[in-house]
């Protein structure tokens, strides 16, 4: 009789046990989703300020490139073609990004640019990020 109740006790487990197993498995499981969902969230918004961050890096490129290009006629030449408070149109690869170009004085020399870029990330929500820098003929 002591042999039977030996192998009956190392049969296998009961459901109760297998049921808990599974929940704590199921916590587990969820709590690790829960995590990565949130981490692949953060780095798509910072893969979209990376992004934006080279639209205003290559308008910066472009206004750098025609005072260059057009020495007499500065800040003039970069605030005809960029003008104070407007949108910079294509500009952009994010979702409903825009760009603006802003002045604190369209005739001083150095040249005071602030570009102010808009986008939607993948909540929806609408971020911003500013860029600033100046410029001079000199």
């Amino acid at each position: 009789m002591g042999e039977e109740t030996t192998v009956r006790q190392n049969a296998g487990m009961t459901l109760l046990e297998v049921m808990i197993g599974v929940i704590i498995f199921m916590v587990v499981l969820g709590a690790t989703a829960q995590a990565l969902i949130s981490f692949y969230v953060a780095q798509h918004t910072q893969n979209q300020r990376l992004a934006v961050a080279e639209d205003a890096k290559g308008i910066l490129s472009e206004m750098r490139q025609v005072r260059d290009t057009h020495p007499d006629a500065f800040p003039e030449a970069i605030t005809e073609r960029w003008p104070d408070d407007t949108w910079v149109a294509g500009a952009g690869t994010e979702i409903n990004e825009t760009i603006r170009v802003e002045y604190a004085d369209p005739d001083a020399n150095p040249l005071e640019i602030t570009l102010v870029s808009t986008w939607n990330d993948l909540q929806g929500r609408t971020l911003t990020l500013t860029t600033s820098t100046i410029l001079t003929d000199r």
